[in-house]
């Protein structure tokens, strides 16, 4: 028989799947809502759901446009490789895009338009292409007479837009491995991640400290104690939290999947596990979960940035502001980069 939807596991199941298929939009831009979609519920292990469980394409670009806030480099190659895909399908009609596209903002959600000299007449792209173009952008095609006063101003076409992926470092055919964000946009966008837990109350109780914020930057100024020259493990300190302004119930999915393209494995590994650190230094972990913890490669370190968490809890303490804190793992990165 086939297997009946699940129930939802939380109100904020459908959030998750949505916050899952961005990041997996973000990471390979040639990957369609759909696809998106029924990968985040696989990666979620949400099993078979209803259509009415999994979140609209509006619900995706909000969550992308969320995870995308200064990658502006990174979003101009995402749209750029699509509009080539589909004005591929045009080439016979020579097909031109706005040449503003190359210095405006670009925003998830919103359209842009490729000209082509035709008939007058306007239809969306999806009725024209293939379903598989489908991506993170909304993608129209305008047919115009050449002598509208639309075509007076600078365009790019097929050999342009080509060229000018080529200066921004995408590759210019579909298909080619997914990029990642340039080694000093990581670091702009580390910050607006971190900024809003500034406004991010903590339990009295477990955190007399305060916001969010004041917390991670204690936790990474204890790190500084013991690992000043380990660039995986500052950053696991300075982002272990940075889901709770994304999804507070369920931060450390949400904060890996906003973080994961642009951090080491190691690194996601120890933001992943330091819960089970801390349960195994307070000897409420299971056995078997400490059996696992125990055989991990980074077991030792996992205790220590669970260590590192608790102490981070103090009032008054004086820490580096998100700029400072993010400058010295920036100085790290580039002295091991040369």
């Amino acid at each position: 028989m086939p297997e009946k939807p699940k129930k939802m596991l939380g109100k904020n199941w459908r959030e998750k799947i949505a916050l899952q298929a961005a990041g997996l939009m973000c990471s390979s831009p040639g990957m369609g809502y759909e696809k998106a979609r029924q990968e985040a519920v696989r990666v979620l292990r949400g099993g078979q759901l209803a259509a009415a469980q999994l979140p609209t394409k509006k619900e995706i670009r909000e969550k992308i446009h969320l995870l995308s806030k200064n990658q502006q480099t990174l979003l101009r190659r995402c749209l750029f490789e699509e509009l080539l895909v589909a004005m591929q399908c045009f080439a016979d009609g020579d097909p031109q895009v706005d040449a503003e596209w190359l210095t405006a903002e670009i925003v998830p959600g919103t359209q842009y338009v490729i000209q082509i000299r035709g008939p007058s007449a306007e239809r969306k792209v999806e009725e024209a292409l293939p379903p598989d173009i489908e991506g993170m952008f909304l993608l129209a095609v305008r047919y115009a007479k050449e002598s509208d006063a639309i075509f007076c101003k600078p365009h790019l076409g097929i050999a342009e837009l080509k060229s000018e992926m080529e200066r921004l470092g995408a590759p210019s055919e579909t298909g080619g491995p997914a990029r990642t964000v340039a080694s000093e946009d990581r670091f702009e966008y580390f910050a607006t991640l971190l900024w809003p837990l500034e406004s991010i109350m903590l339990s009295p109780l477990r955190h007399p400290e305060g916001d969010a914020l004041y917390h991670s930057l204690q936790v990474f100024q204890c790190a500084l104690e013991f690992r000043a020259y380990d660039e995986e493990f500052l950053l696991a300190a300075l982002l272990h939290d940075v889901g709770k302004g994304i999804d507070p119930e369920d931060h450390v999915v949400a904060g890996l999947t906003a973080i994961e393209s642009h951090i080491s494995q190691r690194t996601a590994s120890l933001i992943e596990l330091h819960h089970e650190a801390h349960r195994y230094r307070e000897g409420t972990l299971g056995i078997r979960a400490r059996r696992r913890l125990e055989a991990h490669p980074d077991f030792e370190d996992l205790l220590l940035l669970a260590e590192c968490d608790q102490r981070g809890r103090e009032c008054g303490v004086m820490v580096p502001d998100v700029e400072q804190a993010l400058e010295q793992i920036r100085d790290l990165s580039e002295i091991f980069l040369e």
